[in-house]
């Protein structure tokens, strides 16, 4: 009996023990955590706070900003969330913003637009002599097409800081979208005079010389770079159309060539190097591109293709081939002006000229607007009338 009240009271004895040093448990748990927070181990850290927080639930909303960034820094962002909305709720972060600034990270990076541009306006109020919550604004704002709030915080950033390139970036393309040519060349040049090798804003200065179709000023840009870096096939088919615009037929060749590296949509690049062939007077290789582009043409411009490649078999005296492209062409827009080449390059080919005058008569009647053109087809169906008629 005597040992079984020993042994009793021995096992009342740790569980009061263990009952008085619970309180003490959470501080050297939190600590430890924190130690790990400190050394940047985000993933150790934030299973030591998981352990201690599922048995000592926090009592002290301070521990809860590093367990909040420990769960943000792993990916956990379903419990970093979870923690930083309740810093909001317990409105003890207010300072700081910590739960702002977070929140408005994870929810950028889960593309949740409208949540992520809450907490950055949340944070441009608090912060306002902070440039980069109002150029993430800005940037979150124009993603989903917000320009008239995009706008005015680009420049809000913009005149905190004139050296942050995203706003310039951000700036420079909504007055691109309007047009806005001469205060865009202001702004980049500016910028460009401070950082002369910074590749964002060479091209920014490039697409606005080719939209304003300046291309000189556009090859000059984009041909410095190119000896620095490897453009994307975009800027090598602007690149290299700008070459073709100044008569430089032998890089634009090269450039247009290289767009053409993986290229998902070739239609307008092949049609190029099929210009600059013809320019060249190659008509082989021009043959051989414009071939190319009515196979890979999936715009109206099929047309024009044709009539292009009709015009090229027309000048090589391959006659034949000249008809077939110019019906193609005719077929695919109506253009009158298609009824006059099918009417010449019939008279040409055949022996029979009823096909011819049956053209010229169509031509003749149709809404074209060259005189010229009209006044031949009219004499030339009545020349050949009458030699049919002096043949009978």
């Amino acid at each position: 009996m005597k040992w079984k009240i020993i042994l009793i009271l021995g096992l009342w004895s740790l569980f009061l023990i263990k009952t008085i040093a619970q309180p003490d448990a959470l501080p050297n748990c939190v600590e430890n955590a924190e130690s790990h927070y400190a050394q940047q181990n985000y993933v150790i850290a934030l299973k030591m706070y998981n352990s201690c927080f599922k048995t000592f639930p926090p009592n002290y909303s301070c521990n809860l900003i590093p367990y909040g960034i420990c769960a943000q820094k792993s990916g956990d962002f379903k419990k970093a969330k979870e923690i930083f909305l309740h810093l909001e709720e317990l409105n003890t972060d207010s300072v700081s913003c910590t739960f702002a600034k977070s929140l408005a990270t994870i929810y950028e990076t889960e593309n949740n637009i409208p949540k992520a541009i809450k907490y950055y306006r949340l944070l441009t109020q608090k912060f306002p002599e902070n440039g980069i919550y109002f150029r993430k604004l800005g940037q979150l704002n124009l993603e989903v097409g917000e320009v008239f709030d995009a706008f005015p915080n680009f420049l809000k950033s913009y005149a905190i800081n004139d050296k942050d390139v995203f706003a310039i970036q951000g700036i420079a393309e909504i007055l691109l979208a309007n047009n806005e040519y001469g205060q865009v060349d202001s702004l980049l040049n500016k910028a460009i005079d401070y950082d002369e090798e910074n590749y964002t804003l060479n091209l920014l200065k490039a697409r606005s010389k080719y939209k304003q179709k300046q291309y000189d000023s556009t090859a000059v840009v984009l041909h410095r770079l190119s000896k620095i870096t490897t453009l994307n096939n975009y800027y090598n088919k602007m690149l290299g159309y700008s070459f073709l615009q100044v008569d430089s037929l032998d890089k634009a060749i090269l450039y247009l060539e290289r767009s053409l590296v993986d290229e998902r949509n070739p239609e307008n690049a092949l049609y190029y190097l099929a210009t600059a062939y013809e320019k060249k007077e190659d008509t082989e290789m021009a043959i051989y591109y414009f071939e190319r582009t009515i196979e890979a043409g999936i715009s109206k411009n099929q047309s024009i293709y044709h009539k292009n490649l009709g015009r090229i078999f027309d000048k090589s005296n391959k006659t034949k081939e000249a008809i077939k492209q110019y019906e193609a062409a005719y077929r695919y827009s109506e253009d009158p002006l298609m009824l006059f080449y099918l009417a010449r390059a019939s008279d040409v080919y055949y022996k029979d000229k009823k096909i011819a005058m049956r053209y010229y008569d169509r031509y003749s009647k149709s809404k074209h607007d060259n005189v010229e053109y009209k006044k031949y087809a009219i004499d030339r169906r009545r020349y050949l009338k009458e030699q049919q008629h002096l043949s009978k």
